[in-house]
């Protein structure tokens, strides 16, 4: 395996010494947002963080803390989701990525876990290309990083999104909790949402057991399932990252 850490853990030494071998840096991008009854609010940070691990043992280099405050999609109604203005989203996500790229990154990975970011880094990363034109910039989910070499499909705590809990954090997945019943504290203080604010693909039903999802059903998650699609992703990046530093140590 190659040697990689946590950025925030490292002495500035440390953080030269690490580059200097393996001038590489990954990003998890993801959101606090409800995600079902089965899956905890830091769902898209923890995949985001935990597949950035897997390339990581491949290629080396460092894991930036996990980016926490994002935005865009529909759930921004459910109690315990916490969404940022754009403004301070895409402020802070261009700053730091060139910040990075000027301390001595040339491979940098901005891996989103949840998939609105999506319009986030377009609105960026195509002018931090043009900024660094000899550095390799990897923006995107799951489904898009990778273009169309690997194609995933993606949801909302459904089917694919649960898979990939499975394969990537189980002990944070309870597929029991896919049951009726549940409470109904699951707005924030000004009530449920209008029918005008309700995105029609997600269950706003606190009682049905795929409360909050938007895709196939939940149960009928695996592990292999989720640990399929993964595997493709992280083979590609891999290659991709281990590729443009051969060229650069050449």
């Amino acid at each position: 395996m190659a040697e990689w850490k946590n950025y925030e853990e490292l002495r500035p030494d440390q953080l030269e010494s690490l580059i200097d071998k393996s001038p590489v840096a990954f990003w998890p991008l993801g959101l606090l947002e409800h995600h079902g009854w089965h899956l905890p609010i830091g769902f898209d940070g923890i995949k985001a963080h935990r597949t950035c691990q897997r390339i990581a043992a491949r290629t080396g280099g460092l894991i930036i803390p996990t980016m926490w405050w994002g935005g865009g999609g529909g759930h921004d109604v459910f109690k315990w989701s916490h969404y940022q203005s754009p403004e301070a989203i895409t402020a802070i996500l261009d700053t730091t990525a060139r910040q990075l790229l000027d301390f001595g990154v040339r491979a940098l990975v901005l891996m989103a876990g949840h998939y609105p970011w999506q319009s986030f880094l377009d609105q960026i990363v195509p002018t931090l290309r043009s900024d660094y034109p000899n550095h390799l910039i990897l923006a995107g989910t799951e489904v898009s990083i990778c273009g169309d070499a690997v194609a995933l499909k993606g949801d909302h705590a459904a089917k694919e999104e649960t898979s990939l809990g499975l394969a990537l954090f189980p002990e944070f997945v309870e597929l029991e909790a896919l049951k009726a019943g549940h409470h109904d504290d699951v707005w924030p203080p000004e009530g449920p949402p209008s029918e005008d604010k309700r995105h029609p693909s997600v269950n706003f039903d606190p009682a049905h057991p795929l409360f909050a999802q938007m895709g196939e059903d939940a149960r009928e998650a695996s592990a292999e399932h989720g640990e399929a699609g993964l595997a493709a992703v992280i083979e590609h990046l891999a290659q991709t990252i281990e590729a443009f530093t051969s060229r650069e140590t050449d």
